[in-house]
């Protein structure tokens, strides 16, 4: 929770394409509505593989270019579009499973947790801290190929997201 964190996009051979980066810490931008998100979703028109990159510790003896987070830096940084299209569902085409936003939980503040950033996170930083339910979810679509939608495709199953702000 504490970390900042950048959205790095692979091509499909996992080479750095680009990153956007929100300047301020991970889940003050992991909400649903947030306008940085939505710039990441409206980039997500095809299946790209996606990570929510932060920081990692860095123990004696450790590069500091080791890290995703910091790899991205040394590509262009990406400009998000202020508008088009943000879908209702999140695809994952590796793992052939959706999360549907319109169904997604809220706290008693109404705040609820937006899935992108949560299942794309690599753990270095951006591992949502102060959340309650399956939080095995957190990073388990990182790297994976993803992509927005108007439709669910024939063959993906829906994932229990179950994740909310304690």
């Amino acid at each position: 929770m504490g970390q900042f964190c950048r959205a790095v996009f692979l091509d499909a051979d996992h080479k750095l394409i680009g990153y956007l980066e929100p300047k301020v810490r991970f889940l003050r931008r992991a909400w649903i509505g947030d306008d940085f998100v939505q710039g990441v979703e409206r980039l997500l028109t095809v299946p790209t593989r996606v990570v929510w990159a932060g920081p990692l510790p860095r123990p004696h003896g450790v590069r500091a270019d080791e890290s995703l987070y910091d790899k991205a830096a040394s590509v262009a940084p990406l400009v998000a579009p202020q508008h088009g299209f943000i879908g209702r569902y999140i695809l994952n085409h590796d793992k052939r499973t959706y999360v549907d936003k319109a169904t997604v939980l809220g706290s008693d503040d109404r705040e609820r947790i937006h899935p992108l950033p949560m299942l794309t996170a690599d753990g270095s930083g951006c591992d949502g801290g102060r959340t309650g339910g399956d939080v095995a979810l957190v990073g388990a679509w990182a790297g994976d190929r993803i992509s927005m939608s108007a439709i669910v495709p024939t063959g993906f199953e829906l994932l229990k997201y179950d994740l909310v702000p304690n």
